[in-house]
């Protein structure tokens, strides 16, 4: 009898225990579960927004149009409003060809505006008639500008070359000029890198009243 109720006791015991067992096993993922942060699928299915910056006119090349805050047609008067006296230039003939140079780097880059006398309204003046420059700070909406090689600049230009001059580093510099859209760009060799940028009345052929920088500039017959 005494055996009897030992069994019991003992059977009551490992039941007891086994169950005990079971519910702490089913319990603790949940725990486990409860304490982990939400997951945050914002964080992880989007990225931040980012603002696209404003495209800064005041380095914008249009074609056959104005380089910056200067356009082709403003007066001298204008120009020199808006970019103050230029820091050289010359005149002659009722033409006029005035620099502005950088003000870091001075005379390695600047704006060249060549001006003709002219009519308008029945008033004479001088007016703009060619802009370059040579600064990578300028950029056409495509992003073409000083530094391109003539492969990138024809995927947004349709180019003919006509005309090449010694730069002072006595290396060959080629005119390639995109007439119906009124811009020009000058190459030069061996890299076949832009190195200037004109721009001029749209259906023009730039070397009509080329820039007069290079006299000893050579045109191809047409």
């Amino acid at each position: 009898m005494r055996h009897l109720f030992i069994a019991i006791v003992l059977l009551s015991f490992l039941s007891c225990s086994d169950g005990g067992t079971r519910t702490a096993e089913t319990e603790q993922p949940q725990e486990a579960t409860s304490n982990m942060p939400p997951a945050d699928t914002t964080q992880l299915n989007s990225k931040p927004i980012v603002a696209e910056p404003a495209p800064d006119t005041a380095f914008r090349i249009v074609p056959g149009q104005r380089v910056g805050q200067i356009s082709l047609g403003e007066t001298a008067e204008k120009i020199t409003g808006t970019l103050g006296q230029p820091d050289s230039g010359d005149a002659a003939m009722g033409k006029a060809l005035s620099f502005w140079y950088g003000k870091q780097k001075r005379k390695q880059h600047f704006v060249a505006v060549f001006f003709i006398r002219g009519s308008h309204n029945g008033q004479e003046n001088m007016f703009a008639r060619q802009i370059r420059v040579n600064s990578p700070s300028f950029k056409t909406i495509e992003s073409i500008g000083i530094g391109n090689n003539i492969s990138t600049i024809r995927q947004h230009h349709t180019l003919q070359p006509i005309a090449y001059y010694l730069n002072l580093q006595q290396q060959r510099t080629y005119i390639f000029d995109d007439t119906a859209a009124g811009i020009a760009f000058e190459i030069t060799t061996p890299d076949s890198t832009c190195t200037a940028i004109t721009i001029h009345q749209k259906g023009e052929n730039v070397t009509n009243s080329y820039l007069p920088v290079y006299p000893d500039l050579i045109r191809f017959n047409k």
